[in-house]
């Protein structure tokens, strides 16, 4: 949203965006007076700059006749401006088929009239509908798109262009969950908003970097990060994002270990007084959906059903699909559990249906999974079977996508590091040659006369020393070429051992609990049930896969079973292996599959592995074993 809310300010007639001159009513009268079109048409601007991301069926409705009338005198520059208004409010109301068609039309005319920094805006605002549909490939694509429409960004020379090309790379890594990556051009589009002055852009970028520590586990950092960009807009009076951060801030201190209540509920308190203060629809339902999933969380589901029922009613209003969709779902949710089965099937189908519609595919697992339950409960044990096993191709698939998408960027950071090295070598020789020269010409300069064989020989020597440079280099690069293959090739090994790993310990998981609830019916399996649990857990407790792993994970991560121990002598092999786990980046729940015992013991277990190593409590056990 933030990205989206920029491109719409920086919108060529943004100067009007916010004016509170006129009303609606009054506007509306003005335009009943006015004959000439295109007066009528910026009337109508301003119509659709008061509704939009308030009413958008209204914004669409001024947008759409905005567009009849630029037709009927033949307006290319006002027809692309109504184009993209329209794009942009069906954009908000997740339309995102019908608001990427309005963006084509209107390039199409931007083209026309040459205005290739508008052209740029509208691509980055195509792009964000990709990524909020989950087809983040084509969101940097479109991105890298609009990179060549920004002249300013190409030559480098405007450091504000600069600055919002960091950020919303930034912004798109992290929906393809490369957040190392996006970590890093955020800070680089903090730094340089920071150093122009530009205070509500650094606060922007302050969240990306709060939502890029979230993601890689750093929770309390990223409450940091967000409540300083909370202080900057509360400062700026900038309302709006006041209430966005303070939801997120909620959902951060809603999802700690143990959860802090008091804390999250302040937060969505004060987000819903925000948006009802400056009457955005959109961030109050927000508001109201994460506060009704912390209360259902701690069992309060007579009030979580009151803040569902007063989202719904703010996001038909609005049209809000995804609200929608997370309001079914939730409320699903709660008669499932009050035991209302045929309630919360009806709320979850609802659901479905719009997460369906949207593409979202982890919406659509989750509500799979409670049709299963739901199936089980009444009693349709086929029914719930053939959902258990959709469920489980959902979850499955997100799991793969997951674990590749963590590969590539592990492969994409060994690509960017290994060229920084090729690039710093590649400088550091042009200094040592441009050195040599610059001795050879003060030679010359002094021993010219009568020195003339001896500059032949210095030159014989100089020749012989840049080929015998030039055959090294080129030994050189064979070897690193030879090296890069077989890291890569280490690398891709390593990743698939662990998913194999993880894959053959949760399905162990699972068979067990089946088994177990199989073990309560005593005509199913009476005499082979012991054998199978036996064998299953000779099975579990096998270390050959984990052997194998060692082996990997030792070609590609030099001495790290011996660097750890060189830390702490007394340290035991399974704690190297946790140490290992944690080296790739796998989550508590991952670990915990792969170990065969409850996340609970994985956490006490990175516990007194932190205390061995002498780490103090603010340390990431993590970050410090990445430096190994």
């Amino acid at each position: 949203m933030i990205f989206r809310i920029f491109t719409l300010i920086i919108f060529c007639f943004c100067s009007s965006l916010f004016s509170q001159e006129k009303s609606i009513s009054e506007l509306e009268s003005e335009l009943l007076t006015i004959e000439d079109s295109e007066q009528k048409i910026k009337v109508l601007e301003k119509l659709w700059q008061k509704t939009t991301y308030e009413n958008e069926t209204e914004a669409i409705k001024y947008a759409t006749r905005s567009i009849e009338l630029a037709k009927t005198i033949s307006n290319k520059k006002l027809l692309a401006k109504a184009y993209e208004q329209l794009g942009i409010s069906h954009s908000n109301i997740s339309n995102y088929k019908i608001s990427n068609k309005n963006y084509k039309k209107a390039i199409v005319l931007q083209e026309k009239l040459g205005n290739t920094n508008r052209i740029g805006n509208i691509l980055i605002n195509k792009g964000i509908n990709f990524k909020d549909i989950g087809q983040l490939d084509s969101a940097l694509h479109y991105l890298e798109k609009a990179k060549g429409y920004l002249k300013a960004i190409n030559t480098k020379q405007d450091s504000s262009l600069l600055a919002k090309y960091y950020g919303i790379k930034a912004n798109f890594l992290m929906s393809k969950a490369f957040y190392t990556l996006a970590l890093e051009n955020a800070t680089k589009a903090a730094k340089l908003s920071k150093e122009l002055g530009d205070i509500l852009r650094y606060a922007d970028n302050l969240q990306i970097i709060a939502d890029a520590n979230e993601s890689l586990g750093n929770k309390d950092i990223s409450i940091d990060y967000f409540k300083e960009s909370l202080a900057i807009y509360q400062k700026e009076n900038d309302t709006y994002f006041e209430a966005d951060v303070s939801i997120k801030i909620g959902f951060l201190y809603s999802n700690l270990k143990p959860i802090e209540i008091d804390s999250a509920t302040y937060y969505y308190k004060r987000a819903t007084n925000l948006a009802h203060k400056i009457d955005v629809p959109s961030l109050k339902s927000r508001a109201l959906i994460d506060h009704a999933k912390l209360l259902i969380k701690i069992n309060k589901f007579v009030k979580a059903k009151l803040l569902l029922d007063e989202s719904k009613i703010v996001a038909e209003k609005i049209n809000d699909t995804f609200g929608l969709s997370d309001i079914y779902l939730n409320k699903g949710l709660i008669n499932l559990r009050t035991n209302n089965l045929n309630k919360a099937k009806e709320d979850i189908e609802k659901a479905f249906i719009l997460k369906q519609k949207m593409g979202l595919l982890s919406g659509i697992t989750e509500a799979t999974k409670n049709l299963a339950i739901i199936e089980f409960k009444k009693g349709n044990f086929k029914e719930a079977y053939k959902l258990q096993k959709e469920f489980k191709i959902l979850s499955d698939s997100i799991y793969k996508k997951e674990k590749v998408i963590k590969f590539d960027e592990l492969q994409v950071q060994f690509d960017t590091q290994k060229k920084e090295s090729e690039i710093a070598l590649q400088k550091e020789e042009i200094k040592t040659l441009n050195a040599q020269a610059e001795n050879d010409k003060l030679t010359k300069t002094l021993y010219s006369i009568g020195m003339i064989s001896f500059l032949t020989i210095a030159g014989l020597l100089y020749f012989g020393f840049k080929q015998r440079i030039k055959k090294n280099k080129i030994e050189r690069e064979k070897q690193e070429e030879i090296y890069k293959q077989e890291i890569a090739f280490k690398k891709k090994e390593l990743a698939s051992q662990t998913l194999h790993l993880v894959q053959k310990n949760t399905f162990i998981q699972e068979l067990k609990e089946n088994l177990e609830k199989i073990k309560k019916s005593p005509e199913l399996f009476k005499v082979e049930f012991r054998r199978l649990v036996m064998l299953l857990k000779k099975e579990s407790a096998e270390d050959k896969d984990w052997e194998v792993f060692k082996s990997y994970f030792s070609e590609v991560h030099n001495d790290f079973d011996n660097k750890i121990r060189a830390i702490a002598s007394d340290i035991t092999e399974k704690e190297i292996r946790l140490a290992s786990f944690l080296r790739m980046n796998l989550s508590t729940k991952e670990i915990a599959s792969m170990l065969n015992v409850l996340p609970d013991s994985v956490l006490k277990s990175k516990y007194r592995l932190k205390k061995k190593l002498t780490l103090n409590k603010e340390a990431n056990l993590t970050q410090f074993l990445n430096t190994l």
